[in-house]
């Protein structure tokens, strides 16, 4: 984890203001953003830089969060340390990625570090913009690299593939990409890095956009990965649940990542542990664009 220092301009202040600013928690607040003013990061070897990932996440948290009414659930299930964080993408868009990242932060004030799509890698530019604000883009050995220095790593193992099931199939965890027999890159992560993994449901992301189908051909023509076709163009407000999981320790050695039986059975272990979750988050919501829930909140 990054360790600020005063920066030139926070060495001009009183040395008992520039201790105060060093020893406060920051989260997502103004007086947080003007504290990272006074204070200097060391991006690391991927380029993350705290002080833009804050400013980033202010504005997904003042615009999509309150946009979403995002309401966190279970986030003393976040450990202190390492975990892998996995969820199932939904909606068509990804603002069930930025509320989740937003959740995390809010619970730990910690910055997590999101698994990003190959496309994203395309352009340098690009790839350096999102890896200052904690994208890592198709970099495995990067993800072990940061469960290893006990960082929180987001992941979502289907991919964008999952973003597009039609409103008639949401909420269903489906056994292709990472969750495939033969793959679940994610469990091997998880194993070699002796990492917890905290399942993630979200709902309401499906229900912003009402996916009706992935226009394939021409995905394949523009070389996307996928191009949704809406019932709704722009985000209805569904309310955005976002409730994570009791840790899961995987009861096998480092060394298990080699064999695929013991990955795959596993991985059906954690999805259908990840199904459960999403079905049960979702029997305790009471309606969609003015629910409440049935339960206890952050």
């Amino acid at each position: 984890m990054l360790r600020p220092r005063l920066s030139a301009l926070g060495r001009v202040l009183p040395r008992a203001w520039g201790e105060a600013i060093l020893a406060r928690p920051r989260g997502l607040d103004l007086p947080s953003l003007l504290a990272d003013c006074f204070m200097s990061y060391t991006p690391d070897a991927i380029g993350f830089d705290p002080a833009r990932a804050r400013r980033a996440l202010f504005m997904v948290d003042q615009l999509v969060c309150r946009y979403f009414r995002m309401t966190a659930i279970g986030g003393h299930n976040l450990p202190p340390g390492r975990a892998l964080i996995i969820g199932c993408h939904s909606g068509g868009l990804p603002w069930d990625a930025a509320c989740l990242v937003v959740a995390i932060q809010r619970a730990t004030r910690r910055f997590s570090r999101n698994a990003g799509d190959r496309i994203f890698g395309r352009f340098a530019a690009v790839e350096r913009f999102l890896g200052a604000r904690g994208a890592v883009i198709s970099s495995p050995s990067q993800l072990e690299a940061l469960l290893d220095q006990d960082e929180l790593v987001v992941l979502f193992p289907g991919g964008a593939k999952d973003m597009t099931r039609p409103i008639w199939e949401r909420y269903r965890v489906k056994p292709h990409r990472g969750f495939a027999p033969g793959r679940g890159g994610y469990i091997r992560l998880a194993l070699r890095t002796r990492s917890p993994i905290v399942p993630v449901a979200i709902v309401g992301a499906e229900e912003t956009h009402l996916l009706l189908a992935n226009l394939a051909p021409v995905a394949r023509l523009l070389a996307l990965p996928y191009v949704p076709l809406f019932l709704s163009p722009l985000p209805l407000p569904a309310r955005i649940y976002v409730r994570f999981g009791a840790p899961i320790h995987l009861a096998a050695p480092p060394e298990a990542a080699a064999d695929q039986e013991t990955v795959d059975r596993l991985n059906v272990e954690v999805r259908h542990g990840l199904q459960a979750l999403i079905d049960d988050t979702r029997r305790r919501r009471r309606g969609i664009y003015w629910s409440s829930y049935d339960g206890e909140i952050d």
